[in-house]
């Protein structure tokens, strides 16, 4: 008899009215939805067809994204709840944005009284968005992080909410960017709006998709919903934990710092700013994944004999890495073709599944 198919529950962990962050949750995000269209609807609605013509784009972008974003999370821990992940896009797309234009007019006025009108021009930017702009979107992730306690509580959920979290940040500052120049551009709405959009992809990785995601798993270090208390002394989490949120400002501060004309050695300071955001960027999470991996490790020979089993072995041992998993595929490509490669993924998606749901 064949084995039945492993299911995930789909349990409602943002959907929760029982709670009281869910009414904090709802209520930030009904304000920041209001205070969104009055401060951007007008310039957004002047310049609809510019953006309609852009859709295809657009949407291009957004599904890049997506799938980008999700390489980040082999193991697929998030893939049951991706509810909180809109839910998170959504926070960082309306009141993390309001948050952050309301904080940076305030902090650049406090720049601009103890600073030279110059420097204040240069460096405004970069003496804003890393602490405000991190800030709110990090709040933001903390109230999806607490309303789902219950299952948002390792590193990899954490990661994977932040990047979710500052993608919808990013899409509605794009959005507003790209009305702004069709407005003021001098060619045509449609000149203006996809030339900056066009930019903006091309500077989107890294971004607020991944400044967030490091802070998110700092907050998450720091909550008693963290899974790996035991594994992680007190002290250690503060100090990772720091770590991590002073290397998403860090990154900010690079990328908003002054950057040169193309004729004074913008180029090469843009690609000294790109491979220092991808070196602090990376490096960490490829450390973090590694508890991830370790506990699908665990569970696997925790769970080999048990819930498991309905498993192949050469199926749970292909799960702890990329390489493996792949390995195990072209094997099968070879015996089998193209069908059996997809069986086999299948299967592996399926174990994973299995995994993250006990």
């Amino acid at each position: 008899m064949a084995a039945e198919p492993t299911t995930v529950a789909r349990t409602p962990v943002v959907y929760r009215p029982e709670s009281a962050v869910f009414w904090v949750f709802l209520a930030a995000l009904v304000i920041g939805i209001l205070e969104l269209l009055e401060s951007s609807a007008v310039a957004v609605h002047e310049t609809l067809d510019a953006q309609i013509a852009l859709s295809p784009i657009w949407v291009g972008f957004i599904v890049f994204m997506i799938w980008l974003m999700l390489k980040f999370d082999p193991f697929r821990s998030v893939r049951a709840y991706a509810q909180v992940l809109v839910a998170g896009a959504a926070l960082g797309g309306t009141t993390a944005v309001v948050m952050a234009m309301n904080g940076n007019d305030a902090l650049s006025a406090v720049w601009s009284r103890v600073l030279a009108p110059d420097t204040v021009t240069q460096w405004s930017a970069a003496l804003t968005a890393p602490f405000i702009e991190e800030a709110s979107k990090v709040l933001c992730a903390v109230v999806i992080l607490v309303l789902a306690a219950r299952v948002l509580t390792r590193i990899s959920h954490a990661l994977l909410l932040g990047m979710f979290v500052g993608f919808g940040f990013d899409v509605m500052e794009d959005l507003t960017y790209a009305a702004n120049e069709a407005i003021s551009s001098l060619d045509s709405d449609l000149s203006g709006a996809g030339s900056n959009l066009v930019l903006r992809i091309l500077t989107a990785v890294p971004a607020h998709w991944a400044y967030t995601s490091l802070a998110t798993v700092g907050a998450l270090l720091l909550l008693p919903s963290f899974a790996g208390r035991a594994q992680w002394p007190w002290p250690r989490r503060i100090l990772v934990a720091g770590t991590l949120m002073f290397c998403a400002s860090l990154m900010h501060f690079i990328w908003d710092s002054p950057t040169p004309g193309w004729d004074s050695g913008g180029l090469p300071t843009l690609m000294i700013k790109f491979a220092a955001n991808f070196a602090i960027f990376l490096i960490p999470v490829v450390l973090l994944l590694r508890a991830e991996r370790r506990w699908v490790t665990e569970r696997i020979d925790a769970e080999r004999a048990g819930r498991l089993r309905e498993f192949d072995a050469a199926v749970l041992d292909s799960l702890p890495t990329r390489r493996t998993r792949r390995q195990l595929q072209r094997q099968y490509r070879r015996d089998g073709g193209r069908q059996a490669k997809k069986a086999i993924g299948y299967q592996q998606n399926r174990a994973l599944d299995a995994i993250q749901a006990g």
